[in-house]
């Protein structure tokens, strides 16, 4: 059945729409007439267009609200004396949406047929508007409200929303945390990742080769960092560990990073090692590295030398190359020469030279001849770059250095240095501990001449993009559920899945779930403090 009052009230809607816009159009061309800067036609067209946006989003959502009462009244067999619109303001929806409020009628219709009174139907109500009970921001909002929660702090991203909007998006910052967290909670680890097909496919036609096999080469990295977080319900904020998990590889035709997905967590050891297990389950690390489709791919673990990493980490994947990040070795290294023979002193330099020289093949700095200066004689005495030079360390004279790799570390220190003091020799012995324990992954040299990546700048390069840069400002203090959506959804959008996530045909019903859930939670809460 067609009801006549649902085309009335249609008509009267497109019949002002017309009109505003006409006005509009009006003011826009008086103004240039009467000579407005350019600028401030800029604004004014800017001004028009949202409030066009406005109308006519007004205009399409009264369609819609109409549509599902139509619908209604034919599924329920009813005639047109058996209906009656209220038109009241309880029954006219204000939704905050990209252009600002939008006002439109709901349609909703006293059903007169009903034994017993009458009831009032609202179908827009599930069938147009379905989340307005639960927030006042259309999805497109959420989504801005999510993006700009996630890259600013959010007092800026309130502002940020307010400006690119030209004004019409006024919110609070509170809410948009709040929506932040509550869409945020919809990214399961899933969405972290590129799938494995992907994966396969970056792996078979960028990923750069091992040189010896012609494997691909996958890279896999933790590592944590502190953040400043609350433990519990007082304003007790203290530093935590946040442990990030890193996939990628190397495009072998530029040598940029390819992000294959990540994530963060505020658990410990334990669940650094269940995440690793989920993605070999998963397919994401494919065991053994076969990815299929005769795409097999060499697995190369580089991490610091923590031990949870090796009782916990290394197990999870056996057929993994595991390679000693080496700039944490050498901070060892520089830390003991500081120790043994003086902070900045000369002979520290060459020490920690030559032990770069031993594990990397090549000498820690490029040096550059000093210019000689009028009138200066004095010779400046430049050092060797033979691997047989002897060297002289506080008065010490070392043997030539014999092997390669830690070992001729391991040779020299033990055998050629002869610490002065206790201190210089629990130094001494805490490094050689530190490589006798970690030298089955310290092979650099051939890591290198293999093509493999011997440094984690991928996985600390993370750490300020996708954490530090939002997480790590003065004075920000975070809630774990807070710090955790920020850091789902910009790994997300890193992984390149934002849009993706925010298509989903079914977003309307998980929204309309998770802010149930936060709701029932809020709920609970009050109850606790009753």
């Amino acid at each position: 059945m067609q009801t006549t009052f649902s085309h009335r009230a249609d008509h009267q809607v497109k019949k002002d729409f017309m009109k505003r816009i006409k006005a509009i159009l009006e003011e826009v061309i008086t103004s240039s007439t009467q000579g407005e800067s350019v600028r401030g036609l800029e604004k004014q067209v800017w001004r028009a267009l949202l409030e066009i946006g406005q109308l006519l989003l007004a205009l399409a959502l009264n369609i819609r609200c109409r549509q599902a009462t139509e619908q209604d009244i034919k599924e329920r067999g009813l005639d047109q004396k058996d209906v009656k619109l209220r038109n009241e303001s309880d029954y006219w929806y204000c939704l905050t949406t990209t252009f600002g409020p939008v006002r439109f009628f709901s349609y909703a219709y006293r059903d007169l047929s009903t034994v017993g009174g009458t009831v009032t139907r609202v179908p827009a109500r599930k069938e147009v508007v379905p989340l307005y009970s639960r927030t006042h921001s259309s999805e497109l909002c959420l989504e801005w409200e999510s993006r700009l929660g996630s890259e600013h702090p959010f007092r800026k991203a309130q502002e940020a929303l307010s400006y690119f909007s030209h004004g019409a998006v006024q919110l609070e910052d509170t809410t948009i945390a709040r929506h932040m967290v509550t869409a945020a909670k919809l990214i399961d680890p899933d969405w972290l990742y590129r799938d494995p097909e992907d994966i396969r496919t970056l792996l078979r036609e960028r990923a750069s080769r091992d040189t010896e096999t012609e494997q691909p080469v996958l890279y896999l990295s933790t590592d944590a960092h502190a953040l400043r977080r609350y433990v519990d319900e007082t304003w007790d904020a203290q530093w935590k560990m946040a442990n990030g998990i890193r996939l990628w590889c190397v495009d072998r035709n530029n040598g940029a990073i390819i992000h294959l997905g990540g994530e963060y967590t505020w658990g410990d050891c334990e669940e650094v090692a269940d995440i690793i297990e989920r993605l070999v389950m998963s397919g994401h690390l494919a065991e053994d590295g076969d990815y299929g489709d005769g795409v097999s791919a060499k697995l190369v673990v580089i991490v610091d030398g923590a031990p949870w990493i090796e009782n916990h980490v290394l197990p999870q994947v056996p057929w993994a190359v595991s390679i000693l990040d080496a700039y944490h070795a050498l901070e060892h290294v520089s830390d003991y020469a500081a120790i043994r023979f003086g902070k900045g002193s000369r002979e520290a330099t060459d020490f920690y030279d030559d032990v770069v020289h031993c594990l990397l093949g090549r000498s820690a700095t490029r040096k550059k001849k000093p210019k000689k200066r009028k009138g200066h004689k004095k010779r400046h005495r430049g050092r060797s770059e033979s691997a047989e030079a002897i060297r002289t360390y506080a008065g010490g004279v070392l043997a030539p250095m014999r092997m390669t790799g830690p070992e001729k570390v391991l040779d020299f220190l033990i055998l050629d240095d002869l610490p002065e003091t206790k201190k210089h020799e629990k130094a001494r012995d805490s490094l050689v501990n530190y490589f006798e324990e970690n030298r089955y992954r310290m092979d650099y040299i051939l890591y290198r001449t293999r093509g493999y990546q011997i440094g984690s700048g991928a996985m600390e390069s993370l750490h300020r993009t996708a954490s530090q840069a939002r997480l790590k400002i003065p004075g920000g203090r975070w809630l774990e559920e807070t710090s955790q959506a920020i850091f789902n959804l910009r790994m997300m959008a890193m992984v390149g899945k934002w849009g993706e996530f925010w298509n989903q045909p079914d977003l309307t019903d998980q929204l309309i779930e998770a802010f149930n859930e936060r709701k029932d939670a809020a709920k609970e809460d009050v109850q606790e403090a009753a």
